[in-house]
């Protein structure tokens, strides 16, 4: 399928709802486009960080049809900050935008924001947050991707061995995931090691959390493997394993960011989710005047961005048919 044609299941899957992530610094920017002249639409965007590239590609589509349609827009960066977020958002409610995107933070760790949002008229959408007070519309991208690749790590262990978990809990996405993940493990026999990764800093800690879990698991019989809640921390899995020069040990990311899915291709990461987050921004930018409409008072709806494993039995099929998600 092309890029055209995720769009387009986007858009199928928006209307039939009726409508994982660095600087820790707050900017801001704004932009501003003739292309069709005359809109009154305004945009704020608060983002997650700039370290969350999945994110990002999403922000860069969104803002690309904004610049295309003439729509100004007002960017902040929080640096994985909720309560930058939230003043951020307060502060665009008293830019008067015509409606704020938000992304990965949770709609309850953004209430305040999003309370003085829904006060005065103005939607908020999210990009993996979820919906809930004063957030209308999510485009989700955590629960499915959870359930696939965490059915594919049972199969794949066999139901035993060890396992460390790199999760995050103040993303949803990565909350969902987890929440996944930890479903299909119940009927097993995984021994679990959990750590907690910071944005931003991720690579950097998810090197050192591996690094300590395998002089703890020498090389043996037993089946081992690494779960990251998206892409990074698995990639940093990876470093640690090269330096160690350890190949028994799987590796699982979520997101099909493009140094996870050349690591598929090249046999040292196990599997990713790959997610079309840039085509995603690029539908929720299409339907804004929508959600404009649509209101404070619109029913929650929850959008869900296509995805596809990608596995070491699937990957060159599947960079036929994307050459352009290592490129991104």
């Amino acid at each position: 399928m092309t890029r055209r044609g995720v769009r387009a299941l986007l858009g199928l899957a928006a209307a039939s709802a009726v409508a994982a992530c660095g600087s820790s610094a707050t900017t801001a920017s704004s932009s501003t486009s003739g292309a069709t002249g005359g809109s009154k639409i305004t945009i704020g965007i608060v983002g997650f960080a700039s370290a969350d590239q999945t994110s990002q590609l999403a922000i860069t589509g969104y803002r690309k049809v904004a610049d295309q349609k003439g729509w100004p827009v007002t960017y902040v960066d929080p640096g994985g900050s909720a309560d930058k977020a939230v003043a951020a958002m307060q502060n665009l409610v008293q830019k008067k935008v015509s409606i704020i995107v938000t992304a990965v933070f949770p709609a309850s760790s953004l209430a305040g924001g999003a309370a003085a949002a829904k006060a005065a008229g103005i939607p908020v959408i999210s990009l993996s947050g979820g919906t809930g007070a004063g957030v209308q519309v999510n485009y989700d991208a955590g629960i499915q991707q959870g359930k696939d690749v965490a059915k594919q790590l049972v199969a794949d262990m066999g139901g035993k061995g060890k396992l460390l978990v790199l999760g995050y809990k103040s993303g949803l996405p990565c909350i969902e995931r987890e929440d996944g993940l930890t479903a299909a493990l119940k009927s097993t026999s995984i021994q679990v090691t959990r750590d907690e990764v910071p944005i931003p800093g991720q690579v950097e800690a998810s090197i050192g959390f591996t690094q300590a879990w395998l002089a703890k698991n020498p090389q043996s019989g037993d089946g081992l493997s690494v779960w990251g809640c998206f892409d990074d921390p698995a990639l940093g899995a990876l470093s640690a394993l090269a330096t160690a020069g350890r190949k028994d040990v799987k590796v699982y990311g979520i997101n099909g960011q493009p140094a996870a899915i050349k690591a598929v291709d090249a046999g040292t990461m196990t599997a990713t989710i790959w997610l079309n987050a840039e085509a995603a921004g690029e539908d929720m930018a299409n339907n804004t005047e929508k959600y404009i409409k649509g209101g404070v008072d619109a029913k929650p709806t929850d959008v869900p961005i296509p995805s596809i494993l990608v596995a070491k039995d699937t990957v060159k099929d599947f960079l036929a048919k994307y050459p352009e998600s290592v490129t991104q």
